[in-house]
């Protein structure tokens, strides 16, 4: 027994495709923030098209999960880089 299923309104739906890391970045930080900036710029535009009915849901909520978990990621670097700041401004010499 095999299930079948309709495939209507999925023609228009682009296969996922995994992306293979790319090489560490040697523009150091600034590098990484524009690289997140852009991301969340991508996210911003594809909200924008799914507001005017250019980009589909699946597209524009993908974006925006991906621009919140690299933004989270980020913070979660800064707080972790200005502890390790505090933590050596407080030791005593």
């Amino acid at each position: 027994m095999s299930i079948v299923f309709p495939s209507q309104g999925v023609s228009g739906l682009a296969p996922v495709v995994p992306q293979t890391p790319s090489a560490p970045a040697q523009g150091g930080f600034n590098e990484v923030l524009n690289q997140v900036n852009g991301i969340l710029d991508r996210a911003d535009q594809l909200a924008a098209g799914y507001a005017q009915g250019k980009v589909g849901l699946t597209e524009a909520v993908l974006a925006s999960e991906k621009a919140d978990t690299t933004f989270q990621l980020v913070m979660a670097f800064r707080n972790r880089a200005l502890a390790a700041y505090q933590e050596i401004m407080n030791l005593q010499v």
